[in-house]
C-alpha cells in the first residue's frame, strides 16, 4: 500500500474570496449551487452578483471551471483573472473586487472534530490503487463560505479540499473531505468509460445532456467511498449513508 499522504488543516483568503463571490449567486436546482441566503452582504452586493449570475447562467463549461479556481488562483490578483471567457471573467473579477473588501483578515481554521484524527488512514486506503501517483499532501482548508459543500483540486504532489470544518456536528468535514478524495481515483474512470467528450459535456444543472455525466462521476465516487469504509472503517458505514442521503455533495 502507498505510504497515506500528510494532512494539512489551514485558511486561504483566497479560497474565502472566491467561495464568498460564488455563494452569493443562487443558480437554482443546479448541483453546483453554493448560495447561501443567510450570508451577510447579500443584499448590499446584489448589484454585482446578478450580473454574475446571468453569466454563469449563459456559460455553464466556464461555471464549472470557477467551481475549482479559488483553489487553483495563488493570489487575489490572479483569483481576479480566471481562464474563463471575458464575459464570464469581467463579471467575476467585479465581484472578487466588491466581496474581498469585507472578508476577515487573519482567521485561524475550525478545530477539526476528534474523528477527523481518522482521516489520514481513509485516504491511504483511498489512493492505495494510484501506487506512487497518490499525493504526497492532503491540504485541508477551512472555507466557511462553502457551508455544507466541498471543493477539491489536485495540484502536483498536493491534494488540496475545501469545507466548511465548523459545520454538520463534526463528521460532516470528515465525510466531505474523504468524498472528495475519492474523484481522484474514480473520476478518470468514470470519463475513460464515457469517452474522451465526456469532460466537456458535464454539466451540473438537471435537464441538461451532461447532467448524467455529472452523476456518474459523483455516484461511483460515492460506491467507491461505500467499498472503501466496508474495511478499515466500518464503524462509519452508518454515519457516512447518513451523510451521503442527506449531503448536498456536487463533486
Amino acid at each position: 500500500m502507498a505510504r497515506p499522504p500528510e494532512v494539512t488543516v489551514g485558511r486561504s483568503a483566497v479560497a474565502d474570496c472566491g467561495y464568498g463571490v460564488l455563494a452569493g449567486v443562487d443558480l437554482g436546482r443546479d448541483a453546483a449551487n453554493l448560495y447561501d441566503p443567510s450570508a451577510p452582504a447579500r443584499t448590499a452586493l446584489r448589484s454585482v452578483f446578478e450580473p454574475l449570475r446571468a453569466a454563469l447562467l449563459a456559460d455553464p463549461a466556464g461555471g464549472l471551471v470557477l467551481q475549482g479556481w479559488p483553489l487553483r488562483a495563488t493570489s487575489l490578483a490572479a483569483l481576479a483573472d480566471p481562464p474563463v471567457a471575458p464575459a464570464l471573467a469581467s463579471a467575476f473579477a467585479r465581484a472578487v473586487a466588491a466581496v474581498e473588501p469585507s472578508l476577515p483578515r487573519g482567521s485561524s481554521p475550525a478545530s477539526p472534530a476528534p474523528a477527523f484524527d481518522r482521516l489520514t488512514t481513509l485516504l491511504g486506503a483511498l489512493w492505495a490503487p494510484l501506487g506512487t501517483s497518490a499525493p504526497m499532501t492532503c491540504r485541508v482548508l477551512d472555507c466557511p463560505a462553502l457551508g455544507r459543500h466541498g471543493r477539491a483540486v489536485r495540484l502536483g504532489d498536493v491534494f488540496v479540499v475545501a469545507t466548511a470544518l465548523g459545520v454538520g456536528g463534526g463528521l460532516h468535514p470528515l465525510m466531505q473531505v474523504f468524498h472528495e478524495a475519492a474523484h481522484p481515483v474514480t473520476d478518470a474512470a468514470v470519463l475513460a468509460r464515457l469517452g474522451p467528450d465526456a469532460l466537456a459535456a458535464r454539466r451540473t444543472a438537471p435537464g441538461t445532456s451532461g447532467f448524467a455525466v455529472h452523476r456518474a462521476i459523483e455516484s461511483t465516487a460515492v460506491a467507491y467511498g461505500t467499498a472503501i469504509l466496508e474495511g478499515p472503517a466500518a464503524d462509519l458505514l452508518t454515519d457516512w449513508e447518513a451523510w451521503c442521503h442527506g449531503s448536498v455533495y456536487s463533486g
